[in-house]
């Protein structure tokens, strides 16, 4: 019996997509040839491993049994593949990196002039994305790395979290607001007020990213949270690097509350497997250096 690797990846992308269907778009080939996929495995294996109920399919326990040793071995694939490309020296020579915006613009702008100096030959694409989506969009490969604060804090064997440093998430709301005249800020009085909270199209569910106010607007920035925050009243959790001017001038105030101060990791992700680009070493090492000295 020979495991065809194709036909592993069939199995486990009808597994994440929950549908033969998503899996073929998500693969991009016809629903016919992944259900022949499927089936050519499961003749090899010699089992069933989903239960077909009409258009519905469910793993079976077989298939509950090696799921994780299906994606093990695919990650063991990309490894190979990528460690191959790296002892041949061939690089690729355009990036899609995609990064919140919990880091100033200005430093994103002033890294990204520097790295273009430092690697001419390679054309970078660079993607605003909300935190809450960077390990998604890298998992489904839409960007080859992604940068910013790791809320997640899953066991994915598909990626890699590499931390860079530490950042400071602070609970803030304008300097004139009531909340920032209070000595304490109980749950009760904070569940109350507006909020302004970070809104992310990954699917799975992450309670640090779940909104604390019964009332709250997502955006899908800091940015627009930080706006919404200075002209409609609101509050709401930023990092620190994004506000300290505005600390410093005394527009905002940090919340008197438990949730008022916490730290995150800040993070370089990528697939699992993939080695560091070069580039990308020398980009995550100004990061660090930057989060270092703040």
């Amino acid at each position: 019996m020979s495991i065809n690797l194709s036909q592993i990846e069939a199995f486990c992308a009808i597994v994440d997509s929950g549908s033969v269907s998503e899996a073929a778009r998500v693969l991009d080939c016809n629903r016919t040839k992944l259900s022949m996929a499927i089936k050519a495995l499961e003749k090899d294996l010699n089992t069933e491993l989903f239960v077909r109920t009409g258009n519905n399919v469910s793993l079976s326990e077989t298939g509950k049994a090696i799921y994780k040793d299906c994606e093990n071995l695919l990650v063991t694939s990309a490894r190979i593949r990528q460690t191959c490309a790296q002892v041949s020296g061939d690089f690729a020579t355009e990036l899609y990196i995609a990064h919140d915006d919990s880091l100033p613009d200005t430093l994103w702008r002033d890294l990204s002039i520097q790295l273009n100096q430092q690697f001419p030959a390679i054309t970078l694409n660079m993607l605003l994305a909300s935190s809450g989506d960077l390990a998604d969009i890298v998992e489904k490969k839409q960007v080859d790395f992604a940068f910013g604060v790791d809320f997640e804090r899953v066991d994915d064997p598909r990626l890699t979290y590499q931390p860079l440093g530490k950042i400071r998430m602070m609970s803030v709301c304008r300097s004139d607001h009531k909340l920032s005249k209070l000595p304490r800020v109980s749950d009760e009085v904070l569940r109350e007020a507006m909020q302004v909270s970070l809104a992310y199209l990954n699917l799975r569910d992450n309670p640090e990213l779940q909104p604390f106010s019964l009332k709250y607007i997502g955006f899908s920035s800091f940015e627009f949270m930080l706006k919404t925050i200075l002209s409609e009243g609101a509050w709401g959790v930023l990092p620190e690097p994004l506000i300290r001017h505005y600390l410093r001038a005394q527009e905002l105030a940090v919340i008197k509350h438990t949730y008022g101060l916490t730290q995150e990791d800040y993070c370089m992700f990528t697939s699992a497997g993939m080695s560091e680009h070069p580039a990308m070493t020398w980009l995550a090492d100004r990061i660090s250096d930057y989060l270092f000295d703040f």
